[in-house]
């Protein structure tokens, strides 16, 4: 291994102990660290022996990354304990599907991982449309149960998979134009 590629690895191994020991100090207001070291221990070197990467990022798009993704959990948070509290409840669950435009499919995990964290919405499985006739092998159907299914849902999963083509640097950029939603 070259010592340019070390040092991104261990550059890398560096970003995410420095990110994951911040993210427990603050969800943990610094207590714990007796488990907290030896799970990231453990975790970093399970990502070492599976050969897990990160992908690559476009840098200037993460403050608006960040900025979105938690602006949406605490709407999306709110709006959950509004329905959760209101006398008359106004929900109407039910089983969606999503037609995925992320190209790469880490791009589309890690879509239906952020799908999950927002209130609402949790994604259970993404497969290949079963009538892909156009012989497009990137396109992924994303299943989620969503809290109401007479909610624009699909403006929000899709404004999140926008996000996400912007923040990596992998995927094509969707623009508005290309991500209108197609009915299954």
């Amino acid at each position: 291994m070259s010592a340019a590629a070390n040092s991104m690895s261990l550059s890398a191994v560096a970003a995410i102990i420095v990110a994951a020991a911040l993210c427990w100090g603050a969800l943990t207001a610094g207590r714990g660290w007796w488990f907290f070291l030896p799970l990231c221990l453990l975790l970093l070197l399970w990502c070492q022996r599976q050969q897990l990467t990160l992908p690559a990022l476009r840098l200037r798009h993460l403050p608006g990354f960040v900025w979105y993704f938690s602006r949406q959990r605490v709407l999306g948070a709110c709006d959950v304990a509004l329905r959760a509290l209101s006398p008359k409840l106004r929900l109407a669950p039910g089983w969606q599907h999503y037609q995925m435009r992320l190209v790469h499919a880490p791009s589309q995990r890690l879509l239906a991982s952020m799908v999950s964290l927002l209130p609402g919405t949790c994604s259970v499985a993404t497969a290949l449309p079963t009538d892909n006739h156009h012989g497009d092998q990137h396109s992924s159907i994303l299943l989620l149960h969503v809290l109401d299914t007479h909610a624009n849902w699909q403006q929000g999963v899709l404004s999140l998979e926008q996000q996400l083509s912007q923040l990596l640097s992998d995927e094509p950029l969707l623009l508005a134009a290309d991500t209108a939603q197609d009915k299954l």
